[in-house]
């Protein structure tokens, strides 16, 4: 985040400035079954995901922000989703407490004098899917935000993602197959304490947390720990973090003093693998780790800067990683069209105990950082214009290179991909590319692609040996009449001329034919115990002259999404169409 000092604060620390959609899928399938994928860089989102800032007035929002969730509004969401997640086939949703603000850890006096209230629970959600029984060893990703208060679009960025992903899992191919092999876990409000402050109390642009270390009177509004710079790895540089109380960077008494760190620091370490990590990470931070065997994204999400950082932040100096971090950044800045923020490449100023240095230092994980957007207090108009699609798309791309991030990255990726039934053949054609997505001449995207794989209804990540078959001239027709009629998926990855492997790209299509039998890719829409169900009644669409009934439109939804715009079809199939709160 860029630091602002108000006027008469008092401060040790040079003054440092930082310069100041959705990953979308379009599913084009023709009356001939084409399936057509690619990433759109001037499309929207999906049409339930534009109407999101509408939809956020059913939550309390910031006081002349009316597209941010406030504090209240972000929980309340948050419990709403791990219902709506009930209501999705296959499909995991939970939300943990993971620990404690600093005012609910303590009986801090004054606490209504800071504008706060008695303190918050940390809260984590988890997202992820289980339509693959054979996918058990799965990637990790975990983003947090809201770390420091004053930054009003990381949350909201945070939670319009997550409800993408849920909108989209079942009915977009690739999300789905992203989610059954990937756990995504996020942390909205980081210092919920702090960003209450800021959420009523604009004036003071709050960036700590509000642990007062015994002489707040001394610091006026100032008070309070840099939650950033109390992470335990290369924590206490002067270079790099405060030793002043009042200052805006005051790194706090000790590494990992604060319980909000502290809560973010055990449920981390908990999910990602300890097999990974260096025996001593402060002395080995050289070393590199290796690049096919390391699973997991580890995001920071600030704002603001439109910058992409990654480590090592506390001094100007590169990882034994830092080909991967540089191919990461190459293909993140491809969707949200960011600056390097990196060492030696548009390096700013050092950040000790910082969240990314800890947890590429601590863990293995690639540790990045987005700063959004060109102000704390981000105006609605340009967040969901300028910074919500775009980053949507980034964070999803990453996501799907979380199985091994300095290698996948590395990789070529599928630009496009187009399926076409005819009977009991299949055709598929896709394009590859190193460079394509890459967004600078980086030497990772020079190798040219030698060769694009299918394989159907088996993921790459579930078998320990060579998937599917090779395509011919970007193109192949496969035999599919060994297959039960109903929904398929196909896999696509593509490999370049160093072996390394790009991210999986996914499509659904469907084999017609007979009765449907969908237990290859999709289970029947069934509700849970008490929410709302399908009825076993037919629904009819005069103007497509079509009768069909909720198991049909299940199977279908990839391409006939649409028929939920007619309350006739969303009376009868509700938990299909995922409008049972219309129904409630």
């Amino acid at each position: 985040e860029q630091l602002t000092y108000l006027e008469g604060l008092v401060n040790d620390e040079q003054q440092e400035h930082v310069l100041a959609h959705q990953l979308t899928i379009q599913h084009q399938l023709t009356a001939d079954l084409q399936h057509q994928v690619h990433y759109s860089a001037d499309a929207g989102t999906s049409s339930s995901s534009r109407q999101r800032q509408q939809e956020t007035s059913k939550y309390s929002t910031i006081d002349g922000f009316s597209c941010y969730k406030d504090l209240q509004g972000t929980f309340d969401w948050m419990n709403d989703m791990v219902i709506k997640g009930d209501t999705i086939p296959n499909l995991t949703v939970t939300v943990t407490d993971i620990g404690d603000s600093y005012l609910k850890t303590t009986a801090a006096d004054g606490a209504a004098a800071a504008g706060a209230a008695a303190g918050y629970d940390m809260m984590a959600m988890k997202i992820t899917g289980t339509g693959t029984s054979s996918s058990t060893n799965k990637s990790v990703f975990f983003a947090m935000s809201g770390i420091h208060a004053r930054e009003y679009a990381p949350p909201e960025l945070a939670s319009r993602w997550a409800e993408f992903l849920m909108d989209a899992y079942g009915t977009n191919a690739d999300i789905t197959a992203m989610l059954d092999h990937t756990e995504i876990h996020l942390v909205f409000q980081s210092n919920p304490d702090g960003r209450h402050v800021a959420e009523t109390n604009r004036n003071v642009l709050r960036r700590k947390n509000l642990n007062p270390n015994g002489n707040s009177f001394l610091c006026g509004s100032s008070f309070g720990v840099d939650l950033n710079r109390n992470f335990p790895f290369q924590w206490g540089q002067s270079s790099g973090s405060s030793g002043n109380k009042c200052a805006e960077t005051y790194r706090g008494p000790e590494a990992a003093s604060e319980p909000e760190v502290q809560a973010i620091v055990n449920y981390v370490s908990s999910i990602f693998p300890e097999g990974q990590r260096k025996a001593n990470p402060e002395e080995q931070k050289q070393e590199a780790y290796d690049e096919n065997d390391t699973m997991g994204i580890f995001f920071d999400i600030h704002s603001y800067g439109e910058i992409i950082i990654w480590p090592y932040g506390h001094q100007n100096l590169q990882t034994g990683n830092d080909s991967g971090f540089l191919a990461l950044a190459n293909k993140y800045r491809h969707f949200n069209g960011y600056d390097y923020s990196g060492p030696s490449n548009g390096y700013l100023y050092p950040a000790s105990g910082a969240t990314d240095d800890w947890a590429y230092g601590a863990l293995g994980a690639a540790g990045m950082t987005f700063e959004l957007g060109n102000t704390f207090y981000q105006d609605c108009d340009y967040f969901e214009e300028s910074i919500r699609d775009d980053n949507i798309k980034a964070l999803t791309y990453s996501a799907k290179t979380a199985k091994a991030p300095y290698s996948i990255s590395k990789g070529p990726d599928v630009t496009s991909l187009s399926v076409k039934v005819d009977g009991n053949s299949l055709t598929v054609t896709a394009a590859a590319s190193d460079a394509a997505w890459s967004s600078s001449n980086h030497d990772t995207s020079k190798q040219g692609v030698s060769e694009v794989r299918l394989s159907i209804n088996e993921h790459p990540y579930d078998s320990t040996g060579v998937v599917g078959s090779v395509l011919s001239s970007g193109s192949s027709t496969v035999d599919i009449s060994s297959l039960p009629v109903g929904r398929h998926m196909v896999y696509i990855q593509a490999v370049d001329g160093d072996g390394y492997k790009g991210p999986v790209t996914a499509a659904y299509f469907v084999k017609e034919g007979g009765p449907t039998d969908p237990s290859p890719v999709a289970s029947p829409v069934s509700s849970p115990p008490g929410e709302c169900s399908d009825t076993s009644e037919s629904f009819n669409v005069d103007m497509i002259d079509m009768v069909k009934d909720c198991d049909w439109l299940a199977v279908n939804m990839f391409r006939f999404d649409f028929l939920c715009q007619f309350l006739d079809v969303a009376n009868v199939c509700p938990l299909t169409c995922k409008k049972c709160d219309l129904f409630a």
